[in-house]
């Protein structure tokens, strides 16, 4: 399937020949991977309800290819030292297959009505001018199960005060963010938003690299809508980022603006004491504009398809996953259409030792290329 890609790839147009877009935007398997990687609907609304109630690490590694890694690396803390005054820390260091994102952030809570925080918020960094600063907004239940959070940041806002690169910003970068859960009985809603400006970078004409300017912006968006009853949950989970990236060396500009949208479906029933059936919807929406070596490119893609599982449930420490997924992914490049088709099967062992420690690991293969499929494992734990 990836080989009939890049001969498409090679072929498709003649003034683009020298355009280079990323491989994985044309990947069929994406949209498998990035469902199988994950963590299981119920670890994430477990995790979830945490945010502002416990201390969590969650960690989950898994391969695309041969030679490229998928990580996601999380880690939280939620620390009372006098009943007005609180901190909420997170540290993220995630690469993913179309961004890298490694950010320390650090909230100083002050109560000023039950349920009501107001706070300064930041990013520390050894190097100065990558801190960020700016406030927060915190409202929560008595149990911290439910909140809502409002956070404004000037990111990097000493950037201009002493940069060694001799690099300068015409303009502060200013970031928005955004948390909140309700629950109320079987139903729970969950959604995070992390939204920032341009980052456009000026260097000074003699970099030794020869690079004159840089600029970069990103914003995600995540949900999750559940419904879970003894035997029985279902939800939807939704993903959205958009990512611009654009870079000047030596008087040639390369530059990739994309943006896409991910959704997923899922059901979990019961139809026998210790077995259950996982069903899921996969939808993938991707559009993406690129210039590279002087040629520019339009790549669109619209991918469908369906995972479907059993669950042997043995004891109360082991889960067992089975099943297959199946994409179709109608892909199109400056005008030429194309689609692929993608597929695996996989499995999954999950551990809990106890009953907010959570282990799994993955095996898969791709069955109608017979290809590599990959493996992946991780951790989550509460406390």
């Amino acid at each position: 399937m990836r080989a009939a890609a890049a001969v498409f790839l090679a072929t498709a147009l003649a003034h683009a020949a020298r355009a280079a877009p990323p491989d994985e935007l044309f990947d069929p398997l994406k949209a498998i991977e990035y469902d199988l990687y994950d963590f299981a609907p119920e670890e994430q609304a477990g995790w979830e309800a945490s945010r502002y109630a416990a201390n969590a690490v969650r960690l989950d590694l898994g391969s695309v290819t041969l030679k490229e890694l998928f990580a996601v690396q999380e880690a939280q803390a939620n620390l009372r030292a006098l009943p007005w005054l609180g901190f909420h820390l997170d540290v993220q260091d995630d690469r993913t297959r179309e961004a890298e994102v490694a950010r320390f952030s650090a909230d100083v809570l002050l109560r000023v009505a039950p349920g009501v925080e107001l706070a300064v918020s930041g990013t520390p960094d050894v190097v100065k001018q990558d801190s960020a600063i700016g406030g927060a907004l915190l409202l929560t239940s008595s149990d911290r199960a439910r909140y809502a959070v409002v956070r404004l940041l000037d990111d990097a806002a000493f950037f201009n005060l002493q940069n060694p690169s001799g690099a300068r910003r015409d303009a502060p970068v200013w970031r928005a963010q955004a948390e909140a859960r309700w629950a109320d009985g079987p139903f729970s809603a969950w959604g995070r938003a992390d939204l920032g400006t341009a980052n456009e970078v000026r260097y000074a004409s003699a970099q030794p690299q020869g690079v004159q300017a840089t600029s970069d912006q990103r914003s995600d968006v995540e949900a999750h809508l559940r419904w879970a009853e003894r035997g029985f949950a279902a939800g939807l989970r939704l993903s959205a980022r958009r990512l611009d990236t654009a870079r000047t060396a030596q008087g040639a500009e390369t530059a990739l603006r994309r943006g896409f949208a991910y959704a997923r479906a899922y059901l979990l029933a019961k139809v026998l004491p210790r077995l259950a059936l996982r069903a899921v919807a996969l939808g993938w929406r991707e559009r993406a504009r690129g210039l590279d070596a002087g040629a520019r490119y339009q790549v669109s893609r619209s991918d469908l398809g369906a995972r479907l599982g059993a669950v042997w449930t043995p004891g109360e420490e082991w889960i067992f996953e089975a099943g297959y997924a199946r994409v179709h992914s109608a892909q199109d490049r400056d005008g030429a259409p194309f689609d692929q088709w993608g597929d695996k099967a996989y499995g999954t062992a999950r551990w809990s030792p106890r009953a907010r420690v959570h282990l799994h690991f993955l095996i898969s293969h791709q069955v109608t290329t017979g290809a590599f499929g990959g493996f992946s494992g991780g951790l989550q734990v509460l406390f």
